[in-house]
């Protein structure tokens, strides 16, 4: 990989390399890694929702470098993800996500608001007892672990097998180009993942429940359905989205109200600015930094030609902060007026989850600023990753005064 994606400056501030992205080079083949580099909000817009770039070849271009025996090894993890239906294009993408939206719709979302908000205020009665924790730990990892699982029927005492899965396809599936031994964890990983959830399906096909596993694996047979290896795989997308997604989101806003106190301020003074200060988190420090496409034809992206069969990276983290988009781009501002941010991505790929993200963030904010409206960081250095596309926080130290 690129010396850029690489270096301890990159995974503890990504955003330096950005802004010389967008002003010296927006739109670059990057040799090292065999791929496009394309930073401009306007052409990451464009770009994401182009049924021109496809989203079904990502994984064979991930693992392109990987030998042939190799990828019979790692059959399992490559099988698994090309499963998933943010890596599938039309018409797969239309048949998985239609049958998925069934049992994930906004009304499902709205009944579920009152639990979400028991379980944020026993986590956050919890965590708020101690002096000092980590926020990680305490609340932007197990509100999304809990939630994910009780939404999936997936038993507690299984949410850090979950975790440690997720975590090792985010391994495979968030680098530019995978290296041998986390390909082999994250292969061993959906392995386990697959028998653990094959048998949880025969369970729920003797014992149905109201759970949304449940009414995914007891489909009318007689309609389109998944079989089971897709569904072992959507759960694990489903374990990925639901972590990493909103494990971040959580965790940069709290760095951002540290970080900008007066912003804070806006929040404690008008809590009906929580809203619009979750939406400046998700563009001023997304969680996910690039989406990636493969063209199906040769197609020009901000003058440059494409070829068919290229490898785009489209860097939602530049795009998100690009000048040409944005007032001061690069400053979070709670009540901003040019909203808007791509770390949902655009077009028939845009995140299924984004509700939930939102919703378990602004419940879980509103929480901490009503109860410890003075919780501050305490950590001076802060680790995030070594992943090209995740940025979050491994660990948060706050202070509740």
């Amino acid at each position: 990989m690129s010396a850029e994606f690489l270096s301890p400056d990159y995974f503890k501030n990504p955003y330096e390399t950005f802004r010389d992205f967008l002003s010296n080079r927006p739109i670059f083949w990057d040799e090292k890694i065999k791929a496009w580099i394309i930073s401009p909000y306007s052409e990451v817009e464009k770009g994401l929702s182009n049924s021109d770039l496809n989203a079904g070849e990502r994984i064979a271009s991930a693992s392109a470098h990987l030998s042939a025996a190799e990828k019979a090894e790692f059959s399992k993890i490559i099988s698994t993800l090309n499963n998933w239906i943010v890596f599938q294009d039309p018409p797969s993408h239309t048949r998985l996500r239609k049958l998925v939206n069934k049992s994930f719709t906004p009304r499902s979302i709205a009944a579920f608001t009152p639990k979400l908000e028991s379980i944020v205020d026993d986590l956050a009665r919890k965590a708020l007892s101690k002096k000092e924790f980590d926020l990680v730990s305490e609340l932007s990892f197990r509100l999304p672990a809990i939630v994910i699982c009780e939404l999936l029927g997936i038993p507690e005492e299984r949410q850090s097998d979950v975790r440690r899965w997720s975590d090792k396809h985010a391994g495979f599936s968030a680098s530019a180009q995978v290296g041998y031994q986390a390909a082999k964890e994250a292969n061993d990983a959906s392995i386990e993942a697959e028998k653990y959830l094959f048998t949880l399906f025969d369970d729920l096909r003797r014992k149905p429940g109201e759970n949304l596993l449940s009414k995914l694996v007891n489909m009318d047979k007689s309609e389109d359905h998944l079989t089971d290896e897709e569904l072992a795989a959507l759960t694990i997308q489903l374990f990925f989205a639901g972590f990493e997604t909103t494990e971040g989101l959580i965790g940069n806003l709290m760095i951002a109200l540290h970080n900008n106190p007066v912003e804070k301020e806006k929040l404690l003074a008008d809590p009906k600015k929580i809203e619009a200060a979750v939406e400046e988190a998700l563009r001023y420090d997304s969680s996910i930094l690039k989406q990636s496409r493969v063209a199906s034809v040769d197609l020009e992206i901000g003058g440059q030609l494409i070829k068919k069969g290229d490898y785009c990276h489209f860097i939602i983290g530049a795009a998100n902060r690009d000048p040409a988009r944005y007032t001061e781009p690069d400053s979070f501002i709670v009540d901003r007026e040019d909203l808007g941010h791509s770390s949902f991505g655009h077009g028939i790929h845009f995140c299924i989850g984004a509700p939930l993200a939102r919703l378990e963030t602004k419940t879980l904010l509103q929480v901490l600023l009503e109860r410890a409206p003075k919780l501050r960081v305490v950590q001076d250095e802060i680790n995030y990753p070594q992943l090209f596309a995740v940025r979050k926080p491994l660990q948060l130290l706050v202070e509740n005064n």
